[in-house]
């Protein structure tokens, strides 16, 4: 026990040592600005959309008037559409708060349905109906993104992005059954305009590549007026686009340079050379 005691010190002491080198050990730049690659660089993702809907239905009084009532229950669904976008990035030189901005177009197409059950009170008299729709819109959406990673390894980050977009419709399908006006439809104008949220987990698979699924969802509609917390009205009820993609971001590198190039870990780190290597 007191050779134990006579030890502890140089223990904790090595014990310290090591942490603090562990703890000094720096990661490889996932975008290496020191004279590498180039702050401009380009992206690609393609992926799919999906209009998440509410979980449980309830029976709601849509109109009233005297002895005449509509009762309905709507009963939305999701749909997958298609997604690809492109655009321009541009890294930043110190990135404390931003590691990277994004400019980009995209296609985006949301698709979804609705059925709906209701019944026509009129005085001691009732009628059933039975109503179904779908519909599949397509837009081009213009978005900018700010983007900050998190490293959670050596070449593995999670990436969080805030930004805005705009969509324009350029086509559209609606397709119903029932009755319109008693069930008061509504679908988004031909210009939208949200602020979104993006999740991406990324992996640097070679130098001058980055490949980040992601998951994006809008936070607030400015146009239309917020249905809630982004989500979007179709024929009666509400839904929120969702999309998954995975990006694919490329980076450019100054002539004569890699991205990145070879890293040693402590400076004071021995260097091998191979047999025969004599310098010039």
């Amino acid at each position: 026990m007191r050779r134990f005691l006579v030890f502890l010190p140089l223990i904790l002491l090595l014990s310290e040592a090591q942490a603090q080198r562990l703890m000094q050990r720096k990661r490889p730049d996932l975008i290496p600005l020191e004279g590498q690659a180039k702050r401009i660089g380009w992206f690609i993702g393609p992926g799919v959309t999906w209009t998440h809907t509410r979980l449980k239905n309830e029976e709601e009084e849509v109109f009233s008037n005297g002895d005449t009532t509509y009762n309905a229950t709507y009963d939305p669904a999701g749909r997958i559409g298609i997604y690809i976008e492109g655009g321009l990035t541009w890294f930043t030189r110190d990135p404390v708060i931003v590691d990277y901005f994004d400019v980009g177009l995209a296609y985006k197409n949301l698709r979804g349905s609705e059925a709906c059950e209701s019944t026509l009170l009129r005085g001691d008299s009732s009628a059933a109906f039975v109503a179904e729709g779908n519909f599949a819109e397509r837009f081009i959406t213009l978005s900018a993104n700010a983007n900050k990673f998190i490293q959670t390894g050596d070449y593995q980050f999670v990436q969080l992005s805030l930004g805005a977009n705009a969509d324009y419709r350029i086509g559209s399908s609606y397709e119903h059954t029932g009755d319109p006006i008693l069930n008061e439809h509504d679908f988004p104008p031909d210009l939208i305009a949200q602020l979104h949220f993006k999740l991406g987990y990324g992996f640097k698979l070679r130098s001058k590549l980055l490949v980040i699924p992601a998951i994006e969802t809008p936070v607030f509609s400015v146009v239309p007026e917020d249905q809630g917390f982004g989500q979007l009205q179709w024929f009666s009820s509400n839904y929120r686009p969702i999309i998954f993609s995975v990006r694919f971001l490329f980076l450019r590198a100054r002539n004569g340079f890699d991205c990145p190039p070879p890293i040693r870990h402590n400076e004071f780190e021995k260097q091998y050379k191979q047999d025969g290597y004599h310098p010039k």
